[in-house]
């Protein structure tokens, strides 16, 4: 499971070295590949980064879904479509293709964040906006934490 946040940059080709913590997990699974695609909340964009045998889960979750209802095919357009397979290289670098860093509007300044089985790649100044309005909405709603049943 991946745990924390860290912010980092982007090199000039748009490269993006994984920190320690999470490269170890994924360096751990025995693969190097990984699977990067689209991801968008409260209208805030950002990347989801899997490592393959996850992916490969979601894959499998998503074919026992029915395949021609609406909304699956929306998820599947969007979700799948925007997915790139990349190589974690000997530096423990990632290069993040154009078109996701395009819609990610990534710069140079990047925060890499835990999502349990997967980490979501943000920009660190839209990441700045999502925590800080994230921190706004539990504190007028003191009892939010304790209605997700954990």
């Amino acid at each position: 499971m991946f745990r924390g946040s860290f912010e980092h940059t982007l090199d000039g080709k748009g490269r993006l070295s994984i920190p320690s913590k999470f490269r170890d997990i994924l360096l751990g699974k025995g693969d190097e590949r990984i699977i990067m695609t689209n991801f968008v909340v409260d209208g805030l964009r950002c990347l989801d980064v899997y490592p393959i045998d996850e992916w490969l889960r979601l894959e499998q979750q998503i074919s026992q879904r029915p395949k021609f209802e609406r909304r699956m095919v929306l998820f599947q357009n969007f979700y799948l479509g925007g997915a790139c397979e990349c190589l974690l290289d000997k530096q423990g670098r990632i290069l993040i293709p154009p078109s996701l860093r395009k819609y990610a509007d990534l710069k140079r300044d990047v925060v890499l964040v835990s999502a349990l089985e997967k980490f979501r790649v943000w920009d660190q100044e839209t990441w700045k906006q999502f925590f800080a309005d994230a921190e706004g909405k539990l504190m007028q709603d003191p009892d939010f934490l304790g209605d997700l049943g954990l």
